[in-house]
């Protein structure tokens, strides 16, 4: 799965950086701290994952 986050940071990267996400990686995030709200949307391919990433990346440009 593609975890796509809300735009915190102004980089691309921090809103996707291109790598699947494992269940226990997600697990792990929940554990240090991480909170529901974070996550944007979660896809099943990566292009589809990258579409919305770079759609949220340019309107948190704008803003």
């Amino acid at each position: 799965m593609y975890i796509v986050y809300t735009p915190f940071y102004r980089n691309r990267k921090g809103i996707f950086d291109g790598k699947p996400t494992k269940m226990q990686e997600l697990k792990n995030k929940f554990r240090r701290g991480m909170d529901a709200d974070v996550i944007d949307s979660i896809y099943s391919t990566k292009k589809e994952a990258n579409e919305a990433a770079d759609k949220l990346f340019k309107k948190a440009k704008r803003n």
